[in-house]
């Protein structure tokens, strides 16, 4: 659980602003949120378990209706251990840690824990419009996207499009060190296939209950 991390400051600037973007429009997009160091070692990890096989396709659905659905998404995950965390990626869920934090402190929306997967997609993988809030079950609050994908440019695709409530949109490409935070229940969103595999961290912060009542 990420309450068994130990979080960075609580003066951290930039978890602030993050926190002050989700209190407002509700969306932040929030460049060199870690350094090339703190990425490298996240990017490592993730190719290590890649080459190792523990990467599954991905599924879409809730529970007993989980299913492959390669006309909605065709990316590959990697579930990770928040409780078992050490490296680059511990020292990235404490700082996500310090964001939960602080999000309660403003939105007061009880977030209790983490809960993220590595993703990976392959040339010509996609992810279809959708919210990551199912109807009736309102764990999910806030959505985290890191970025892991060096030298990015706009011709390699795979960029995140946020549907914003203007009714335009938002494209983010997936630049290492860059994270997307949004309210998960508010925002659709979609991955544009991509010309190049790229790399994620992908998360969000829940509450404590997996259900409305």
């Amino acid at each position: 659980m990420v309450a068994a991390l130990t979080p960075t400051s609580p003066d951290d600037p930039e978890i602030e602003r993050i926190a002050a973007a989700l209190a407002g429009p509700g969306w932040c997009v929030s460049t060199g949120f870690l350094d090339a160091t703190q990425v490298q070692g996240l990017v490592l990890e993730a190719q290590r378990r890649w080459q190792s096989g523990e990467f599954r396709p991905a599924r879409v659905g809730i529970a007993g209706t989980l299913a492959l659905r390669p006309e909605v998404r065709r990316d590959a995950v990697r579930w990770i251990d928040p409780g078992q965390a050490s490296g680059a990626l511990g020292g990235y869920l404490a700082r996500v840690e310090a964001l939960r934090q602080a999000v309660n402190r403003r939105l007061y929306l009880g977030l209790f824990e983490y809960e993220g997967h590595f993703a990976r997609y392959e040339p010509g993988a996609f992810y279809r419009r959708h919210l990551d809030q199912f109807e009736g079950v309102q764990y999910r609050q806030v959505s985290c996207v890191l970025y892991l994908n060096d030298a990015w440019a706009a011709h390699d695709g795979g960029e995140l499009r946020l549907y914003l409530n203007s009714g335009e949109t938002l494209d983010v490409l997936p630049l290492a060190g860059t994270l997307v935070t949004f309210l998960s229940a508010v925002f659709e969103h979609e991955v544009l296939p991509t010309a190049r595999p790229r790399l994620s961290l992908t998360g969000w912060l829940r509450q404590r209950l997996a259900a409305a009542t």
